[in-house]
């Protein structure tokens, strides 16, 4: 019987271990880069605007930036768990889903010296998009299936996804610059 797929035999198919796969072993999780610091405390700084820019009698304008963001933006256990029991988003993750993409345009902006603009839509059943761009340009686009990755109930996973978005947005931005530098923004038009 020849292979349906190329490299890959029937049994293979059906389910049989593959030869030199060890049955029975999960393959091993791979270990997190390292956060860009540097990054973190900026996207921590401009969320920390973006909250105290909501909190119009100033409750919160005495704790410090972590303090801040656990009382005012991340999500308790409870929020999320109800999140998952009645297949609709807590109000605490539509509130959190544009912050964390303007916080981001706006570490981008700072790195970049260009305009960002951010947009963030999540519908009752957890699903959206958000994007960064700048001009014509989208240098970020996140679907959202289910709410996933929102929401945050920790602070480090939290700023680990703003700084995977910052550095996303940079590279991509860095790369068109180099794509248009010699030939302009109309070389690049379909």
């Amino acid at each position: 019987m020849e292979p349906m797929v190329e490299g890959s035999s029937a049994m293979e198919l059906q389910g049989a271990p593959a030869a030199g796969a060890a049955a029975g072993k999960r393959p091993k999780r791979r270990e997190p880069k390292p956060l860009n610091e540097e990054l973190a405390r900026a996207f921590m700084r401009r969320l920390c605007l973006l909250l105290d820019a909501e909190d119009h009698f100033g409750r919160y304008a005495a704790l410090s930036p972590q303090e801040k963001v656990a009382r005012q933006f991340l999500a308790s256990e409870g929020d999320r768990s109800s999140s998952d029991f009645n297949c609709s988003v807590s109000p605490k993750v539509r509130h959190q889903v544009p912050l964390v993409f303007q916080a981001a345009a706006g570490v981008i902006e700072e790195k970049s010296g260009a305009m960002m603009e951010s947009t963030a839509e999540i519908n009752h059943e957890g699903f959206g998009r958000g994007l960064v761009y700048t001009g014509r340009v989208i240098l970020l686009l996140k679907s959202l299936r289910a709410g996933f990755p929102f929401p945050f109930i920790a602070e480090e996973k939290l700023l680990r996804y703003g700084v995977e978005c910052i550095e996303e947005g940079l590279v991509f931005l860095h790369n068109y610059k180099d794509a248009t530098a010699l030939h302009g923004l109309l070389s690049l038009e379909g």
